[in-house]
């Protein structure tokens, strides 16, 4: 059963504030301090424990960072990874994340510490405030329908690395650290790409999120009155949400009020990009 949330307003969730330049370069920068800063507390069997991404243990997400974060230095670099050919039926992204563990095969954890926190900051800056034209290209996507750079490089790549920290702390069962103002920020970018994924299917539904926790709020998506209200712990939910977990295990973990058999339809159809 998950808790009741005391969060006092319903949010609109395609109304979620897009990101500035700005805050994407803070969102960025702190992501990148509190995994290196995790990752430096790890040791000995730490390192091949496996995780919620089946095919990696907490070494390879940590070359798979190492790795995003070098793709963010310069056009030599992204080309590179960009240019990875998928398998039939693998996504860019599972063919670039290859490309990205292959490159890093004989480093040690320290050396994937070193390089994050070398190649990191530049990055951050570079994928806040530069990579313009790169910015505007927008290319096919099998899961999403269409991926816009610019997003990918402004809310994707710290959302990406907030999940893989929460993966790293659940394998090792390290704390997950968390504020209301970063996570909670992140949470709701997250929440304003679920509204575009589920909007389409709404007719003259809505439902409302109520998701429990410090990152935690409560989210409206579609206009009409809610059919629905789903309660989740909110990391819960964004495991889900990355298709980390199964349908079945997300509704274990979730309460539904309202017209049940809808909500859970709804919830099926849920999967945007981390």
């Amino acid at each position: 059963m998950v808790a009741v949330n005391s969060f006092p307003q319903v949010l609109d969730a395609v109304n979620v504030p897009y990101i500035t330049a700005d805050e994407a370069h803070i969102l960025l920068c702190t992501e990148l301090e509190r995994i290196v800063a995790l990752a430096k507390t790890l040791e000995g069997d730490d390192w091949s424990k496996p995780t919620a991404c089946t095919a990696w243990n907490v070494r390879d997400m940590l070359a798979h960072q190492a790795g995003s974060y070098a793709s963010g230095t310069g056009y030599k670099e992204m080309i590179h990874q960009y240019l990875s050919l998928p398998k039939a039926r693998q996504l860019p992204e599972d063919a670039i994340n290859e490309t990205q563990l292959f490159d890093r095969k004989g480093k040690s954890p320290a050396d994937l510490i070193a390089e994050l926190e070398s190649v990191g900051p530049v990055a951050a800056q570079k994928w806040a405030y530069q990579f313009k034209l790169m910015k505007l290209v927008t290319i096919p996507h099998r899961t999403a329908g269409s991926l816009n750079i610019g997003h990918l490089m402004m809310v994707v790549h710290s959302r990406d690395t907030w999940m893989h920290r929460l993966d790293i702390c659940r394998a090792t069962e390290r704390k997950f650290e968390q504020t209301a103002e970063h996570d909670g920020r992140i949470a709701a970018l997250v929440m304003l790409d679920v509204a575009k994924c589920l909007l389409k299917i709404m007719d003259k539904h809505s439902i409302v999120f109520d998701l429990a926790g410090t990152a935690g709020g409560r989210w409206k998506i579609g206009n009409d009155e809610a059919s629905a209200t789903i309660n989740m712990d909110v990391l819960d939910f964004n495991i889900y949400a990355s298709g980390r977990s199964t349908y079945e295990q997300a509704r274990q973990k979730a309460t539904i009020v309202g017209d049940v058999a809808w909500a859970e339809s709804t919830l099926k159809n849920l999967l945007v990009l981390y």
